[in-house]
């Protein structure tokens, strides 16, 4: 039986054995700076977002307020002109008012392209 001589114990790494360290590495650093750039991310379409509710209910609030004041003017415009006419005739009035403030915002939010033909 021919003996075969024993490795020798090297401690030095040979350019081999390196890889799938650095395999390892390199697919633990990527995940990592994912992990990050997710959390980046998140946070701020989070932030974004609840600045957007925020003014979306700031909107809405001052829309309510607007169309509360404008039926108290409505109301009291009503009531005023009561005292010189029939109730029939002042709700027709009011109602043809509405009508036509209606109708002028219509037109005034269409877009201009609308306009052209």
């Amino acid at each position: 039986m021919a003996q075969t001589p024993p490795l020798p114990i090297d401690p030095t790494p040979t350019p081999d054995s390196d890889w799938p360290i650095l395999i390892d590495r390199m697919a633990d650093d990527a995940l990592r700076i994912l992990r990050s750039e997710a959390h980046i991310l998140q946070t701020g379409v989070l932030t974004a977002l609840n600045r957007q509710i925020s003014k979306i209910l700031m909107h809405l609030t001052i829309v309510g307020m607007l169309i509360c004041g404008a039926l108290f003017i409505l109301c009291a415009a009503v009531l005023l002109l009561h005292q010189w006419l029939p109730w029939w005739q002042v709700f027709a009035i009011a109602g043809l008012f509405m009508l036509v403030v209606a109708f002028v915002v219509n037109i005034a939010i269409r877009p201009r392209s609308a306009f052209k033909t």
